[in-house]
């Protein structure tokens, strides 16, 4: 009897200890069950970040704690690489398009960013199929509280999920161009961090050919895989810097002088393509299981998001040392740069447990959780918290995350989909420009031929 009681007390001040303000850090496990109590709900929750790190920490502490709080409700938490075998964007948007088809909605969260709702559209040829399927969180009450102000009143980031916001806007990044200190010091370069143009970017290219010829080496320029178009990145910060108005940049209306700048940017990237930069694997490279490469010397750049940070701490922490996080090249100087804020989960309409799943994302969206993430990630949020950017650390990841900040505060922007270039009605074709970038890089197809095959596609 004294042990019962004994336990009971130190359950309640283990329960009261675990306030909002000082939860307990939980470590992954293999079996995520709850612990032995009246279960009425059972939330089935697709994550995501398995293997990244201190952002896979976070998602195990925010469930525990949620089930702690909520003792009615088990979550059964699987990740994409438990689901369908892989971490894939494609592939997940397959896999969301057949639940939406054959109406088998056993998920109550589903992982959904901005790319994959892309790739789900073209699944589903319709770009609205999210206003069907998802529960709107403005609808939700409280939610337009827990997001930062620029998130509910700038119309792009719900034009990023076909005009619905579907989640709490957990993530933010910026892109960078990453490169690896040890290649650039071996072939002989000095890589601008800051203010790099295009030239300057040419200049790096034609340097690592010529090495490759006169040693008899094959150093990759840029990383690529089959299965993410990362240059796309690199392509879409110089298609944007030869704009000037922000405000054009972020409209879906296409015109003669965004062509004129999609014909220049083709253009460039044919130049690039003369001096065979890419990887000769990427068309065999999965994104996940090859995203260690530059880790392992086989390649000058990486184009990725600040994310990188906790993929590449996972795999290495001395390794990560000799990466270096570059600002992407411009055509000219510009005041806005290449980033954004992305949810990271949907609920679907007709979930089992719609009500649990709603209750869960906003357990995502408190402060608490804001402010871990940015310590967590070195990235910054679109939760309202103390806490904005990651820049007080010492590392190069802090000081380039500090440096953008500084730079170009809230002038960021980044789309999944081409409605930036050609107008909304031809958002769909963001794939088929990814498919021209990878040919012009090739040398297979001239920047005219490239221009003119998109064109014919516009509607």
């Amino acid at each position: 009897m004294k042990l019962k009681l004994i336990l009971c007390v130190l359950l309640i001040l283990f329960l009261i200890g675990c306030t909002d303000n000082d939860e307990p850090t939980v470590q992954k496990r293999d079996d995520f069950k709850g612990t032995t109590r009246q279960i009425e709900k059972r939330l089935n929750w697709i994550g995501h970040w398995l293997g990244d790190h201190d952002r896979e920490a976070l998602v195990w502490e925010v469930a525990t704690n949620f089930e702690l709080r909520n003792p009615d409700v088990e979550i059964n938490l699987k990740f994409p690489q438990q689901i369908i075998g892989v971490r894939s964007k494609p592939e997940q948007a397959k896999f969301i398009a057949e639940l939406i088809r054959t109406g088998n909605t056993g998920w109550d969260i589903i992982w959904l960013d901005d790319f994959s709702y892309q790739y789900t559209s073209k699944e589903l040829g319709d770009p609205k199929w999210g206003e069907k399927y998802l529960v709107n969180f403005e609808e939700v009450a409280g939610f337009k509280e827990t997001q930062k102000s620029f998130i509910i009143n700038d119309p792009v980031y719900r034009e990023q999920t076909g005009g619905t916001i579907v989640g709490p806007y957990i993530e933010g990044y910026y892109y960078a161009l990453y490169y690896n200190q040890s290649i650039a010091k071996e072939i002989g370069i000095e890589i601008k961090q800051y203010g790099m143009f295009f030239g300057d970017l040419l200049r790096y290219v034609k340097a690592v050919q010529k090495y490759n010829k006169k040693h008899g080496t094959d150093i990759a320029v840029f990383y690529e895989a089959k299965d993410w178009t990362t240059v796309e990145i690199l392509f879409q910060n110089l298609y944007k810097s030869e704009l000037k108005d922000f405000k054009k940049v972020k409209e879906k209306i296409g015109s003669k002088q965004k062509n004129t700048a999609l014909l220049k940017t083709f253009k460039a990237f044919e130049e690039l393509g003369k001096y065979n930069p890419l990887m000769s694997s990427y068309k065999e490279n999965v994104w996940y299981q090859t995203r260690h490469f530059m880790l392992k010397d086989k390649c000058l750049f990486f184009v990725n998001g600040v994310w990188m940070y906790n993929h590449w701490m996972s795999m290495d922490e001395e390794k990560i040392k000799k990466i270096t996080p570059a600002e992407l090249p411009v055509f000219q100087k510009v005041d806005y740069y290449l980033g954004g804020f992305i949810p990271t989960w949907a609920v679907m309409k007709d979930a089992p447990n719609r009500e649990e799943a709603i209750k869960l994302l906003m357990f995502w969206s408190r402060p608490q959780v804001a402010e871990k993430w940015v310590r967590y990630t070195k990235a910054p949020t679109g939760l309202v918290g103390d806490i904005s950017v990651a820049g007080s650390g010492d590392t190069q990841f802090d000081k380039f995350q500090a440096k953008i900040t500084e730079k170009y505060n809230g002038n960021i922007h980044y789309s999944a989909d081409a409605g930036y270039i050609l107008g909304e009605k031809n958002q769909l074709l963001q794939q088929d420009i990814n498919k021209k970038l990878l040919q012009l890089l090739d040398g297979n197809i001239t920047a005219q031929q490239a221009y003119d095959e998109i064109m014919k596609e516009v509607k």
